[in-house]
């Protein structure tokens, strides 16, 4: 829409000109009115109209006056004169500040509506030339910057002149990098509509030179962006343009240079930073004072034992702990990178740690037989992790989500041995035999069901007894008859243990009969 301000200081014009007139039917919105030149200078300022329809005579200012004002600022500004009468000397006036056209008022409607569609032709012509000419602009800088770039040192020098003469002289210059890359189940259709959109923002904000090297989109940026402040205000912005399309993006920021001649140290820079951002623990746009050697920075402070590592993170699997995890995983990235290994053994490392403890685990627990297949596709997504920090927390996922199945089988295990011990009780039960029933490590079950219960099995299993053996007492049976039901041969033994966790001897509480009640043991 072509911007329209009416200024006039009949308030009857101003009114009849904004509400008589079909503006929106030829593309035209009116913006605003003033009653005076002053006044109209003032609105131009803020609301930058296309065209101004302005009485040639007002007080303080006229119409001529104004005209002359406004073409300082805007050569390009179309302009209608109105008059209250013919004069030729304004008219010559009005033709000399190449006003558009010269109406007499009363307004005559179709005159004017016979201006206003020649005004928007040529305006639409005009925009149409600006924006090819802008377009050329464009091209020849970017040519110019990506020749800067790639160039040699003298070459650059040689393309000092033209690049200064196309308007990029700056104080200050500065590379901006942005790789733009699928989400998972994303096409490139998206990312080719992403570097689109990024793009047209960059040119829309006029913040620089926008251009596609190789895989990057960058920007030669005419204010330089430094502070932590304009990082986080730009990934913002990078995010808020980006948003709906599932398309990530990595940017990095060159060091500022001072000459045009020396911003392809700025870009080697910001690519460098784009190649190791695998390894940059921070997230959000990269800078050049992050530390030149961003693997070292990610060592932990004490000697690592990657073999411990992968016990530890073993045994956690195993007892059905995801708990220490996340951080066992992180701790083997850190070192992993501390030690120079590249990104994709690391990744290649990780697939194969997560492929062997599943396997191992499936040896010892038969219900996980298969298992290993409904997670391939998650350790093959480990491969497409951009940094450390996500790959490292994608593959401690898989494995908490593989302890969920761990947890099923082993808690399956737990309740047959507790119910084995509720039936048995009077038997012979030792952790042994259960353990070879149910095919585990004595030493490794125990802790099981230490974990699950809280006691130790032995002492479970005299709590269970000692719980029987008051219920048979308190049904009138003999202390030698009920040592033996409950799975004690020897009667002292027995004794002794009845009082260490009743309190009482068996005769005595048997004596007691009702008042037994006080003396419930926690199972």
């Amino acid at each position: 829409m072509i911007k329209v301000m009416i200024v006039d200081d009949e308030p009857k014009v101003r009114e009849g000109l904004t509400m008589l007139i079909p503006w929106d039917s030829l593309d035209f919105t009116v913006v605003g009115t003033a009653a005076n030149g002053f006044e109209a200078l003032e609105k131009y300022n803020e609301l930058r109209p296309n065209l101004v329809v302005a009485d040639i005579r007002m007080p303080g200012m006229d119409g001529i006056q104004l005209i002359e004002k406004l073409r300082e600022q805007d050569a390009k500004l179309h302009i209608l004169i109105l008059s209250g009468y013919a004069d030729f000397d304004y008219a010559k006036k009005a033709i000399a500040s190449r006003a558009d056209g010269y109406l007499l008022k009363p307004v005559d409607e179709d005159e004017l509506m016979s201006y206003l569609e020649r005004i928007r032709q040529k305006w639409l012509e005009e925009n149409e030339q600006q924006k090819w000419t802008e377009s050329v602009l464009e091209s020849s800088r970017e040519r110019v910057v990506k020749s800067l770039l790639t160039g040699t040192k003298e070459e650059a020098e040689a393309l000092e002149t033209s690049a200064l003469s196309l308007g990029l002289s700056s104080k200050e210059y500065q590379i901006l990098l942005v790789d733009l890359y699928m989400c998972e189940g994303e096409n490139h259709t998206t990312v080719g509509e992403a570097v689109e959109r990024l793009q047209a923002y960059f040119e829309q904000m006029k913040l620089g030179v926008t251009f596609k090297l190789y895989s990057h989109t960058g920007l030669l940026l005419n204010k330089p962006i430094t502070g932590l402040q304009m990082r986080q205000e730009l990934s913002r912005n990078l995010e808020g343009i980006l948003n709906g399309l599932n398309v990530k993006f990595s940017a990095s920021l060159g060091h500022v240079v001072r000459s045009i001649t020396e911003i392809s140290t700025s870009y080697v820079k910001a690519k460098e930073l784009l190649e190791c951002e695998f390894f940059c623990a921070d997230e959000g746009v990269m800078y050049c004072d992050m530390s030149k050697d961003t693997k070292a920075e990610t060592h932990v402070n004490e000697p690592v034992d990657i073999t411990s590592i992968e016990e530890q993170i073993y045994y956690a699997l195993d007892l059905g702990n995801p708990a220490p995890i996340p951080e066992l995983m992180k701790t083997a990235g850190d070192y992993l990178a501390a030690n120079g290994r590249t990104e994709q053994e690391i990744k290649r490392y990780f697939a194969e740690l997560i492929t062997g403890l599943i396997s191992k685990l499936s040896v010892r627990n038969p219900d996980l037989d298969g298992i290993l297949r409904i997670y391939t596709e998650s350790i093959a997504h480990l491969y497409q992790k951009r940094s450390l920090f996500l790959l490292t927390r994608h593959a401690a996922e898989i494995l908490q989500k593989v302890t969920s199945h761990i947890d099923r089988c082993q808690h399956q295990d737990l309740k047959l041995m507790l119910d084995m011990i509720h039936r048995n009780y009077g038997d012979n039960l030792k952790l042994e035999t259960l353990a070879g029933v149910l095919n585990y490590n004595n030493a490794y079950l125990g802790k099981l069901f230490k974990n699950a219960t809280g006691e130790y099995f032995n002492t479970y299993l005299d709590k269970v007894r000692i719980e029987q053996a008051k219920r048979m007492l308190q049904e009138g049976m003999k202390v030698y008859q009920v040592a033996e039901k409950v799975g004690y041969t020897n009667a002292d033994y027995f004794h002794s243990k009845f009082k260490r966790y009743v309190g009482t001897s068996p005769s005595v509480y048997r004596k007691q009969g009702e008042g037994a009640e006080k003396h419930q043991i926690s199972i």
